[in-house]
């Protein structure tokens, strides 16, 4: 079994362009589609919030699964219009079914359990 996971392979953190979001509020993306009504909601209620908005290119919310079939597809379709204004989306592939993302500055990789070093006491 192998599964691919979304990260950020740059210094800036992971985001999503509104190409992106959209492309995924198209094809029924839960989180993007809240994501999209809150937008909405803020701008109805503040132009701060909508001005804001207009002005940035990227959604930076951790609400999606980064292994999310929907996100890892978008990615593979968009390509480097996927990624936010500071972002630059790669897909890896693990083996198992277990990883975390490991983030300094931005700058993310996708960490599988047996590549761990343990210190075992005695």
């Amino acid at each position: 079994m192998s599964i691919k996971v979304v990260y950020n392979a740059c210094y800036g953190g992971f985001s999503l362009s509104k190409a992106a979001v959209e492309w995924l509020v198209a094809r029924g993306c839960p989180e993007a589609i809240a994501y999209v009504a809150q937008v909405e909601k803020w701008s109805a209620a503040d132009e701060h919030a909508r001005v804001f908005y207009n002005r940035f290119d990227y959604w930076s919310s951790p609400g999606i699964k980064r292994h999310d079939g929907l996100l890892v597809e978008c990615v593979e379709s968009l390509g480097d219009a996927a990624g936010g204004q500071f972002a630059t989306l790669k897909i890896a592939t693990i083996r198992g079914n277990r990883y975390r993302i490991e983030e300094y500055d931005g700058n993310e990789s996708v960490v599988e359990p047996d590549e761990v070093e343990w210190v075992e006491a005695p």
